[in-house]
């Protein structure tokens, strides 16, 4: 097959990464595939697409993969999607909620092939009614070009690369009380106890506990008023969820290196932490070559590149819980998880591995399984088997 592999983003975006990971893959498996470095056309979230036209109008391709699906709403004239109407295959990769990237929620794309990393991601695609086909894949990753360091030589004992975005803030609850107040703050509550956040699931029965009427995927023109309502409990609870599981490692006196911006102003000097600044996400492996234990989180939202990239480097993992991530890893065999509804489990089950040998045992299980499965090879030849 012939792919066009879209590059929307700087090169040392997580995005552009896996673009030249994959055409790589791709090209081993015998395929032809060419990237397309759109970066200069992208600013702000907003792209120019006459030269990506120009571009596909002058060669022929099977199909046209875009992470986040950068450019996936291109249309004619006459309301057409543009791939279809020149008879090429949109894949969209998508490695957040699809809320996130309104350009993948586009209904004119007929021929549309969707990659999701969450099983609820593509239950909203289906309940929305979104034209097309879905899968769920993870991202891959590729093998260390050198032998990941003895654990016991490790110098970081629980590594964590996450950014610190302030405390935040219930902002509805500033406002009067309305149907729309109580559905936000159902919304929040059912995220927060849910050990999957499934948005779709919060939503719908949160408005059927109120009797409010209302639910996703009966009308197209509101499920698409509510895409901004629901950006705004799910990033709340994210963040929520980032911030309560660091500050329970921490404050559990765990050994922690933090990796990221802001967090030396939330709990200053303490004996038991580290701070690194931030680095490139291509330097990442690096980093968690040197770390016995690394935590990857937000994987209940289909975070798991960390979780991926962490075990190749010979990392045990600590995550919440992910179906996706148990099925490539195997839950207490490959990875550990907590309940990222009861923070305290991440520092049960991060200490548990900072024990003995079990830390080990567990990294080597987890390299093993990723090593088997979850490559950016796997993931070419299953997306070539997917669009054929």
């Amino acid at each position: 097959m012939k792919f066009l592999l879209i590059k929307a983003m700087a090169e040392a975006h997580p995005y552009s990464q896996f673009a030249m990971a994959l055409q790589g893959a791709l090209r081993e498996l015998g395929h032809l595939a060419v990237i397309s470095d759109q970066s200069a056309h992208v600013s702000a979230g907003a792209a120019t697409t006459e030269h990506l036209v120009r571009e596909l109008q002058a060669d022929a391709y099977d199909a046209v993969l875009s992470f986040s699906s950068f450019f996936g709403s291109i249309e004619m004239q006459d309301g057409r999607s543009f791939f279809d109407a020149i008879g090429v295959k949109f894949v969209g990769w998508q490695l957040d909620h699809p809320i996130y990237a309104p350009q993948s929620l586009t209904r004119s794309l007929q021929n549309r092939f969707a990659v999701y990393s969450n099983r609820h991601h593509l239950r909203y695609a289906e309940a929305v009614k979104l034209p097309g086909r879905g899968v769920i894949l993870l991202p891959g990753g590729d093998l260390p070009s050198d032998e990941p360091r003895e654990h016991s030589a490790r110098d970081w004992g629980v590594f964590i690369a996450a950014t610190y975005r302030a405390e935040p803030v219930r902002t509805w609850e500033q406002a009067a009380d309305s149907p729309g107040k109580r559905l936000m703050a159902g919304v929040v509550d059912r995220l927060l106890a849910d050990r999957e956040a499934s948005l779709l699931d919060a939503f719908n029965e949160t408005s059927a506990k109120l009797r409010l009427g209302a639910r996703l995927g009966v009308d197209p023109d509101f499920d698409a008023q509510m895409r901004d309502f629901l950006c705004q409990p799910l990033t709340y609870v994210r963040n929520w969820d980032r911030i309560q599981i660091v500050r329970a490692l921490v404050e559990a006196g765990l050994p922690v290196t933090i990796c990221g911006g802001g967090w030396r102003q939330v709990f200053g000097h303490r004996d038991n932490l580290a701070y690194l600044e931030p680095v490139d996400f291509r330097d990442l492996p690096r980093l968690y070559g040197n770390a016995r234990v690394v935590i990857n989180l937000n994987a209940g939202n289909g975070g798991s590149e960390r979780a991926v990239h962490a075990a190749l480097a010979g990392a045990a993992v600590v995550s919440d819980f992910s179906r996706e991530l148990d099925g490539l890893m195997g839950g207490g065999e490959g990875v550990a998880f907590f309940n990222r509804a009861k923070p305290e489990t991440a520092v049960r089950v991060a200490a548990g591995l900072l024990e003995g040998d079990r830390g080990e045992i567990l990294a080597r299980r987890g390299f093993e399984r990723v090593a088997a499965n979850g490559l950016w090879r796997h993931r070419a030849e299953q997306l070539a088997e997917f669009v054929a």
